[in-house]
């Protein structure tokens, strides 16, 4: 078999995480053409994308399983074909019967290649040096962001599903490329039967971390928020066009790929516990703070609101830069299981949670009429954040 040298093993481990991104994102800030299509309102449409979860939840459960005992490739490679399908599917249809079906299995399709690239990371971590979880999940914060500057430029010019479908079966062709490089150093079957986990002792064993998973939770609730509101937001509450709704979340990941990517600075400074209270805090109120502002300055000036929109993502961005990584490598240092397990347990009371708030936040928005107030909600979970920093204190 080749050998693969570790620079072009992390290279192709970013090449992964970045693709990974822009495979699930470039439908976000068309958000409003998609609920659009299906002709739905802010509670029920938010209600929908939230059924995503069902997928995911029994993604990871057994995902973890799959990839410990057949090898990461298999995972990989089978979910990056379904969501190829999916996303062809999903951005054409009108019904919301049908939008119900396809958002289950694009939930487990993006689990299912979630874990086992961040298992897959996990293992590379112990062979190539100086790369971490923080600088991947920078780069696919990069990768959300080059595809959301995309979609602002194409928006008024390529239809929905001729931009969406063309990027993700582009993007299906280099993870088969970039998996064909990684194939000598993937995760590979395991074939020690004294090191099998069956299926009812991954059941039996199941253990939620409190401290991790809630910490986890209230970190990155306010970017699935952002993700899912921020174009429609600042379209239909700033009013601004369907190319300008993009920029707050550009801002928002251009901030969080700054945390991300200067982590190794930031942790040699400081400890990472004490940073996590700071970024929590800040983001959290930083962002309350500047959309009370956007949403209280008249409609004439509907572009100095744009302005305090944008201030407001770059502070969420910014707060819930180190948070994820932080908190799932501390999950993964804390428990004895395989990484492919941890992220997977990780993720089933991550995925119940989420799909809970998503809906909380969808109703607020629908019975208060304000997106603004229903924004709040993850805002103020990321400020609580720092009541969970203890949970990722260096020993």
């Amino acid at each position: 078999m080749r050998a693969i040298s570790p620079k072009s093993e992390s290279r192709q481990l970013q090449i992964l995480f970045f693709i990974f991104a822009i495979f699930i994102m470039a439908w976000v800030p068309r958000f409003p053409e998609v609920k659009a299509n299906l002709g739905l309102s802010n509670g029920q449409f938010g209600t929908l994308i939230s059924t995503g979860t069902f997928g995911a939840l029994a993604s990871l459960f057994f995902t973890g399983h799959i990839v410990h005992k057949f090898g990461s490739k298999i995972v990989i490679l089978g979910n990056t074909v379904l969501i190829t399908l999916v996303f062809i599917s999903i951005v054409q249809t009108k019904s919301p019967a049908l939008f119900l079906a396809l958002n289950v299995a694009l939930g487990w399709a993006i689990s299912g290649f979630h874990i086992a690239i961040n298992a897959q990371a996990f293992h590379s971590i112990e062979r190539v040096k100086d790369l971490t979880i923080a600088r991947l999940h920078g780069i696919w914060a990069l990768g959300a962001l080059c595809t959301a500057i995309i979609s602002g430029l194409v928006v008024d010019h390529i239809s929905l599903a001729l931009h969406v479908g063309g990027i993700t079966v582009a993007m299906a062709m280099i993870v088969f490329a970039s998996v064909s490089k990684l194939s000598p150093v993937l995760i590979k079957a395991n074939e020690e039967k004294e090191q099998h986990l069956p299926l009812r002792t991954l059941i039996t064993s199941f253990r939620v971390d409190w401290l991790i998973s809630g910490g986890l939770i209230c970190a990155v609730f306010l970017e699935f928020s952002a993700g899912d509101w921020s174009a429609i937001f600042t379209k239909e509450r700033i009013g601004v066009s369907a190319s300008l709704a993009a920029l707050p979340y550009i801002c928002f990941m251009i901030a969080m790929i700054s945390g991300r990517l200067g982590a190794n600075r930031i942790t040699k400074r400081f400890h990472i516990h004490h940073t996590v209270r700071f970024l929590s805090l800040f983001g959290g109120f930083g962002f309350i703070t500047f959309i009370a502002l956007a949403v209280n300055i008249p409609s004439e000036h509907k572009y100095w609101a744009l302005v305090a929109t944008c201030f407001a993502f770059a502070f969420a961005g910014a707060g819930s830069s180190l948070m994820a990584p932080t908190f799932y490598t501390a999950g993964n240092k804390r428990s004895n299981l395989p990484s492919a397990v941890v992220v997977g347990q990780l993720g089933v009371v991550n995925s119940v949670a989420i799909f809970i708030l998503k809906a909380c936040v969808a109703w607020t928005a629908q019975f208060t009429g304000s997106l603004a107030i229903a924004l709040t909600i993850p805002a103020l979970m990321l400020a609580a954040t720092a009541f969970f920093a203890r949970a990722v204190k260096a020993d």
